[in-house]
């Protein structure tokens, strides 16, 4: 069976839109509560939930989608379930589903999220929340996992596979000053087949079916990243650390600019 996918990100933001038979909102690494580990350090940032949520809900009506991905890590605090995960999380999940159904996929701080779900029976105009595994589900033809558990197998029968978790960034440097910026993106990779064989013997891979990987930038901007570029660069999750290629993995910016592939990018970049 043929099926016809088109991925679009709404630009200049970290939400991807992906339409096949339906239209799926993806959005990941959300940390809500990340504040708290902040004020603990000394920096006193105040809550970014309702700033958050404003931007999600932006996508939303860009988007116009059917159903919402929410693809790990909806809350920071790990291991336990804060006082503002309390009250926090199922706002803003509530909020969310107000305009379509979600799914969460559990990411490694999504420990006892089960428990943060909003009460939904209070109102017939809310749709489900549905929590998946770590180990990612296929919807509508597409793969999706967090990142840093190892895949189930049958998300390499998709065409796609997005997931999170690294909150990829590339490290800018300039030539007219000593500093260095970090900017989010994008990134678009291939599997190394030989390294899935070796793992999943059972899967049949070549350049004709291979699934294509996205890699999200993180929603919330607090979070820190991995700097692709980084001559140090360790990547997180098996997916991105032991499956991909790394040297042919293609940058884009927020805004839709191709920067080029991280094996070419190494340091070399000047704004």
């Amino acid at each position: 069976m043929s099926v016809t996918i088109t991925l679009k990100p709404i630009l200049n933001e970290a939400a991807l839109v992906v339409e096949n038979e339906h239209k799926t909102l993806v959005i990941a690494d959300l940390h809500l509560g990340i504040e708290a580990e902040f004020r603990q350090k000394g920096i006193n940032i105040g809550s970014q939930t309702e700033k958050l949520l404003e931007r999600a809900l932006t996508c939303v009506k860009v988007a116009e989608p059917d159903v919402i991905i929410l693809l790990g890590d909806v809350k920071h605090a790990v291991p336990q379930i804060s006082f503002v995960d309390r009250k926090e999380v199922p706002f803003f999940l509530a909020e969310l589903a107000a305009y379509a159904p979600i799914y969460v996929i559990k990411g490694n701080h999504d420990g006892y999220i089960n428990k943060l779900l909003p009460d939904l029976r209070e109102s017939e105009q809310k749709h489900e929340i549905s929590i998946k595994s770590a180990q990612g589900f296929l919807f509508d033809h597409v793969g999706y996992i967090h990142g840093h558990s190892w895949p189930s197998p049958e998300l390499f029968a998709a065409p796609y596979i997005l997931i999170g978790h690294n909150h990829p960034r590339i490290r800018l440097v300039s030539s007219s000053s000593p500093y260095r910026i970090l900017k989010p993106v994008w990134i678009r990779a291939h599997f190394d087949y030989d390294a899935v064989k070796m793992r999943y013997p059972e899967v049949k891979m070549s350049d004709r079916n291979a699934p294509r990987v996205i890699i999200m930038p993180a929603f919330n901007e607090l979070c820190g990243g991995v700097a692709f570029n980084a001559a140090n660069k360790e990547l997180l999750g098996p997916i991105a650390s032991k499956l991909l290629r790394l040297e042919s993995m293609e940058v884009y910016l927020l805004d839709g600019t191709y920067i080029g592939k991280v094996g070419d990018l190494e340091e070399k970049l000047s704004v």
